[in-house]
């Protein structure tokens, strides 16, 4: 497995935007180390990026899945996964070279996940980086949010600016975005933080076990009603 991104760095709404159809864990948490679906990636969870005990939340669909952690201190991130080709929401071309699919991919997720959160009012990009001396090379982005949850009924008050931050690279054919989000702007700490998270990611992570249940599984969400193009959960698990 290959270390990455070594460089030469209780807020809900965005936690569950992007990916849904994940039935339970679809990953495996193996003591302190978390194997996310499709052995995309593991993750120790004891790296000094959380502070005390991590929960998880998955979410995924058939272009890529979704994991977020919060530690003991309320604190948020997240790691997404994501295939490019045929994704209907990229739309890449051909031989687009890597900047240019991480572009397109930061675009989509500012177009249709950040800009349309039902609390947030606004969005705007206070900071955009490549960054060419880590491997493999970066997209850093942090994005100033100002939020309203009074917009959705019963949600917590989290209402003000939130600045949310996103590290994009891409290995092997999957594009990867390590997000966390500070109440407060801080370039030099956020880039900090997503490399040393991206740092402690290994990828590829670990197949699961295939238990006949999950052959099961697989062979009856290729036949369910509506989907005739490949597996609809071929990324929220181990391809066949």
């Amino acid at each position: 497995m290959t270390t990455i991104l070594r460089p030469l760095t209780t807020l809900t709404l965005l936690g569950s935007l992007l990916l849904t159809g994940c039935q339970g864990l679809q990953g495996e948490r193996d003591g302190d180390t978390y194997y996310s679906p499709a052995a995309a990636y593991s993750i120790d969870l004891t790296t000094n990026s959380f502070r005390g005990d991590v929960t998880l939340d998955e979410r995924c669909d058939r272009f890529g899945g979704s994991t977020t952690f919060w530690d003991d201190n309320g604190r948020m991130f997240r790691i997404d996964y994501l295939r490019v080709e045929g994704n209907p929401n990229i739309r890449a071309p051909r031989f687009a070279s890597d900047l240019t699919l991480l572009n397109l991919v930061l675009n989509a997720y500012l177009r249709g996940i950040v800009a349309e959160g039902p609390m947030i009012n606004s969005a705007e990009v206070v900071h955009r980086e490549f960054l060419q001396e880590t491997d493999p090379r970066a997209l850093f982005t942090i994005v100033s949010l100002d939020v309203d949850s009074s917009r959705v009924d019963g949600s917590p008050d989290v209402s003000g600016n939130y600045y949310y931050g996103f590290m994009l690279f891409k290995k092997g054919q999957l594009v990867y975005l390590v997000q966390h989000r500070q109440p407060a702007l801080m370039v030099d700490t956020m880039e900090s933080v997503l490399l040393r998270m991206a740092d402690a990611m290994e990828i590829p992570g670990k197949v699961r076990d295939d238990t006949e249940i999950e052959r099961t599984r697989r062979i009856l969400a290729r036949l369910a009603p509506g989907e005739t193009e490949g597996d609809p959960v071929r990324l929220c698990e181990p391809e066949s």
